[in-house]
């Protein structure tokens, strides 16, 4: 059934893909070709407008008989992955309302939304109920990193790939992650616009407006569209503005600093950001661990240099203060940058006083490529099927029929509205904006963690641990060991 439909959509998919945006972890595809007589012509422009085809126009349109689709999720007001009972006007509420009463109608169905707010209780249900094949659950959404993480190796999920209609490679599923993390053909989770907390996820670089002004640090979006936002100009800026303000002595969360942060997760963000990934494909074993380069290693130490530099940064995990205190410290006015996720900036931002813009994190240096944004995989935006899946077919095409629909319909409300209406200030951060979800990443080892190494890369990114190379020595064999039993566990998976 799969083969047979991959057929017919092949045609749909390359006509569709020009014209579909995709806040996903993937460079927008243009799809302007050059034409024999040197004019550039996009595809689109080829076929009148009424007859481009819709994805949901070839999408089977099966009668379930009021079967009731269970979704298990992660959700609560400031991690929302489900609707309320009703419309209430808020645009992501109403856009998941509506397309879950398109989708009842479509299938005949019923959508059973089982929101916790617990992600060990998602987890720990979802693996009671494939022990006992009890088909309690369709589809689960929960952290990749603390959930996910341990129900895939143990055969609590099921293979995607083996979901008839599912074409995780398109955009209206997370390409990164089909690219990224399958094993012989397999792959156990992704994500995308279906949950809305994907774009919650992206870590970014946030800037106070009026501290810009008073420092004259120049147009900060400029220095992006310049391809001059890199680490080296990041320490120019940052350095020489802590001060001092109470005049006791002492830096404490009273006094201005030129940046913020939690080393939770700046320090793997900025990592990704300079342009490496911790986990890389490998021919022979699927997957090896880079850590032990050259570039990987002077990319580490340079993070050191930024983020566990006292003189330039506040850390709300160091120092005795108060977890996550950056973020209060930037809603104060007390620092001129912070590096934080976006679900911070959704939740806290929008009615603070002080206006700030949003950026991607800095490159390393010129000569890379594009601006890098690591996803935070620990929200709960990872979505997966239960091992004992009795319907292959029932919920492969309810799940890629609601993936569409998704990109259609919540990523307006979402995007579009929320993001970059509401929580984006001005239309310079709407375009970075774009740059920051054009293109951000899931890494393997964030989300496992192999041998603790993502941790302790991690710490010492952010200075709290020294001399990374002889550190990841002594954790070398674990960590490798940890990433071979993953490997062997998908393997095993039938």
């Amino acid at each position: 059934m799969k083969q047979k439909f991959l057929c017919i959509v092949l045609g749909l998919v390359m006509v569709l893909l020009p014209i579909l945006f995709a806040c996903d972890s993937d460079v927008t595809v243009t799809s302007d070709t050059p034409r024999e007589n040197g004019a550039d012509v996009s595809d689109t422009e080829l076929i009148p407008e009424e007859e481009i085809p819709n994805y949901l126009d070839i999408l089977p349109v099966n009668d379930y008989d009021g079967y009731t689709f269970k979704i298990i999720a992660q959700h609560f007001d400031a991690r929302p992955n489900f609707p309320e009972e009703e419309e209430t006007g808020e645009p992501m509420n109403d856009a998941l309302y509506k397309r879950n009463r398109t989708l009842e109608s479509r299938f005949n169905i019923t959508i059973q939304n089982i929101a916790l707010a617990d992600r060990g209780q998602v987890r720990e249900n979802v693996r009671r109920s494939v022990n006992a094949q009890d088909y309690a659950y369709d589809m689960l959404i929960t952290s990749m990193a603390d959930g996910i993480n341990t129900l895939a190796p143990s055969g609590m999920l099921y293979n995607l790939n083996a979901l008839d209609y599912i074409q995780l490679e398109e955009t209206w599923w997370s390409k990164t992650m089909y690219d990224n993390m399958q094993v012989d053909g397999k792959i156990f989770y992704t994500t995308g616009p279906l949950s809305p907390f994907f774009y919650y996820t992206p870590v970014v670089f946030v800037y106070n407006k009026q501290k810009a002004v008073d420092f004259d640090i120049g147009d900060m979006n400029q220095l992006v569209l310049n391809n001059e936002w890199t680490a080296d100009k990041l320490v120019e800026l940052t350095k020489d503005k802590n001060m001092d303000l109470d005049g006791d002595g002492v830096m404490t969360v009273n006094d201005f600093y030129g940046l913020s942060h939690d080393n939770g997760v700046s320090g793997q963000a900025l990592f990704t950001a300079f342009g490496q990934k911790m986990t890389v494909k490998d021919d022979v074993n699927y997957f090896k661990l880079n850590f032990e380069n050259e570039k990987s290693i002077d990319i580490i130490n340079k993070c050191a240099e930024i983020l566990g530099n006292p003189l330039l940064t506040y850390n709300g995990n160091m120092r005795n203060f108060e977890m996550y205190s950056e973020l209060p410290l930037f809603i104060d006015g007390k620092s001129l940058f912070l590096i934080t996720t976006m679900n911070n900036i959704i939740e806290r931002f929008r009615a603070m006083e002080v206006d700030y813009g949003i950026i991607p994190l800095p490159k390393l240096d010129a000569s890379q490529s594009e601006y890098f944004s690591l996803g935070n995989p620990w929200g709960p935006n990872g979505i997966a099927v239960p091992a004992y899946c009795n319907d292959s077919e029932r919920t492969g095409l309810i799940m890629e029929t609601m993936a569409y629909m998704s990109l259609e319909m919540v990523k307006p409300a979402m995007y579009d509205i929320i993001i970059q209406q509401k929580v984006a200030r001005d239309e310079a951060s709407q375009q970075m904006l774009d740059i920051i979800y054009n293109n951000f990443y899931f890494d393997l080892n964030v989300i496992h963690d192999f041998g603790g190494s993502s941790i302790f890369m991690r710490e010492a990114a952010c200075g709290i641990k020294e001399d990374f190379v002889s550190g990841y020595e002594r954790i070398k064999d674990r960590a490798e060991t940890a990433l071979s039993q993953l490997i062997e566990a998908y393997l095993e998976i039938e």
